[in-house]
C-alpha cells in the first residue's frame, strides 16, 4: 500500500512537472541590430535593417528556429561612435543573443572590441575596411575588406575613358574605411601609368561648404574626381562639381552606390562610375523571388544593404539551427565555414572574414547599370 502511495505521488509530480514546463513560454532568440537610422548613412542603415528584418520574419514564419521565435531589437548608431557604443551598452545589458550591423568601418571598428569583451558576436552588415581583418575577436561580416571597387575603377577610369589624371575628396568622418580606399586606389591607378592628386579632405558637418570643396579639387589638370564619401554627400558635390565642370567624369566607391545618391544626385549623377556587391539584373529563381518579396514587404526595391543585410541574417540565423550543445556561436560559423549567399557563397576565414566579388556600375537615366 506504501509503494502504492509513493508510486501515485511519483507520477502526479512528474504530471506537474510535464504541465509547467509545456505553460512557460518558450525563450526567444534575441537578435540586436544596430544601424544607422539618422544619420548620414541611414538610407544605407535602414535598407540594411529591412532587410535582416525580412529574414527574420521568414523563419518566424516557419516556426523560428528549433521552435523558439526570433526577436529583434533595433538600435540606432546615428553614425557616431559614442553614441553607438551607448547602443551596443543597452544590447548587452539586455543579454541579446548576437549583434547584426553596424553599417560602416568606423562604427564598427568602435563596436567590435565592446562585443568581444561581452562575448557577443557581431556580424556587421556592411563595413569594408581592411583595418578590420585578421582580428582574432567576435566581429565577422560577410562582405570582402580588399576593395576590389577601387582596383575596377580605377582600370575603368584608365582604360575606357583615357583619364590620365584624377583628383579626389575624401570624407574623413569615416576614415576607418576612406584612408585604406584611397591608398588601394591610388596604388592601383598610379601602376596602370595615371597620376593622383593629393586628395583634398573634409569632415562631414552641417557647415560643410560643398562649393568651395569643389573648387579645392578641379584643377586644371583634373579629368575625373573620385569622391570617397556617403551617399548623401557624394550627390550633394556632384551637383557644384558638374555646375562648375559639367564634362568631368566622376566616381565614387561602392560605399556611396545607393538608391539615395541617385534620389539626391539626379542629372548630376549621371555617367557617374561606381560599384556594387550583388547584381540587380540577376535571373535566378531564389534572388528574384528575394526581390519580389522584399519590395512587396517595404515598397521599395532591393539594394546593396538590403541585400547584405539579409545574407548576413540568414547566415546567422543558419548558424543558430546548427549549433551544438556548449557550442559558442562563432565556434558555430567556423565549424561550418561556408555558406549560401543570395548570389555568391559567403565562405569565412579563421578571423571570420570573406571575400567576395563586386559588379563595376554606371549611373545611366536614373540607374545602376553595367558599362557598355
Amino acid at each position: 500500500m506504501r509503494i502504492r502511495r509513493l508510486s501515485l505521488a511519483v507520477l502526479f509530480a512528474a504530471l506537474l512537472t510535464a504541465c509547467t514546463e509545456s505553460d512557460s513560454p518558450v525563450k526567444p532568440i534575441r537578435l540586436g541590430v544596430i544601424v544607422d537610422s539618422s544619420g548620414a548613412s541611414a538610407s544605407l542603415g535602414i535598407s540594411g535593417r529591412n532587410g535582416v528584418q525580412l529574414a527574420i520574419e521568414q523563419h518566424n514564419a516557419r516556426g523560428g528556429i528549433q521552435g523558439r521565435p526570433i526577436e529583434m531589437l533595433p538600435q540606432d548608431d546615428g553614425f557616431d561612435p559614442l553614441r553607438a557604443k551607448q547602443a551596443a551598452q543597452v544590447l548587452i545589458d539586455s543579454q541579446v543573443d548576437a549583434v547584426l550591423g553596424p553599417m560602416t568601418s568606423v562604427i564598427a571598428e568602435a563596436l567590435a572590441p565592446e562585443f568581444t569583451q561581452a562575448n557577443i558576436l557581431l556580424m556587421g552588415i556592411t563595413p569594408l575596411s581592411p583595418l578590420l581583418a585578421g582580428q582574432d575577436d567576435m566581429f565577422f561580416r560577410t562582405l570582402g575588406h580588399q576593395n576590389p571597387d577601387a582596383r575596377d575603377i580605377a582600370k575603368h577610369l584608365h582604360t575606357q575613358h583615357g583619364i590620365q589624371r584624377v583628383s579626389l575628396l575624401v570624407e574623413q568622418s569615416n576614415a576607418t574605411f576612406t584612408t585604406p580606399w584611397v591608398n588601394d586606389f591610388t596604388r592601383f591607378f598610379t601602376a596602370v601609368g595615371g597620376q593622383v592628386n593629393a586628395p583634398v579632405s573634409f569632415q562631414r558637418s552641417p557647415d560643410v561648404q560643398y562649393a568651395a570643396l569643389a573648387d579645392a579639387v578641379l584643377s586644371a589638370d583634373t579629368q575625373a574626381v573620385v569622391v570617397v564619401s556617403s551617399a548623401l554627400d557624394t550627390a550633394m558635390l556632384a551637383s557644384h562639381l558638374r555646375q562648375k565642370k559639367p564634362d568631368v567624369v566622376l566616381a565614387t566607391p561602392s560605399w556611396a552606390a545607393a538608391d539615395a545618391l541617385l534620389e539626391m544626385g539626379g542629372q548630376a549623377v549621371e555617367g557617374l562610375i561606381t560599384a556594387q556587391v550583388f547584381d540587380i539584373n540577376d535571373p535566378s529563381p531564389v534572388f528574384k523571388t528575394f526581390r519580389s518579396q522584399y519590395q512587396a514587404r517595404f515598397n521599395q526595391d532591393v539594394d546593396t544593404a538590403a541585400v547584405t543585410g539579409y545574407n548576413a541574417a540568414q547566415v546567422l540565423l543558419q548558424a543558430f539551427a546548427a549549433r551544438q550543445p556548449d557550442e559558442h556561436l562563432k565556434q558555430t560559423l567556423l565549424r561550418i565555414r561556408r555558406f549560401e549567399g543570395l548570389q555568391q557563397p559567403i565562405v569565412f576565414d579563421a578571423f571570420g572574414d570573406n571575400n567576395n566579388r563586386i559588379y563595376l556600375r554606371v549611373v545611366k537615366h536614373g540607374r545602376f547599370i553595367s558599362p557598355e
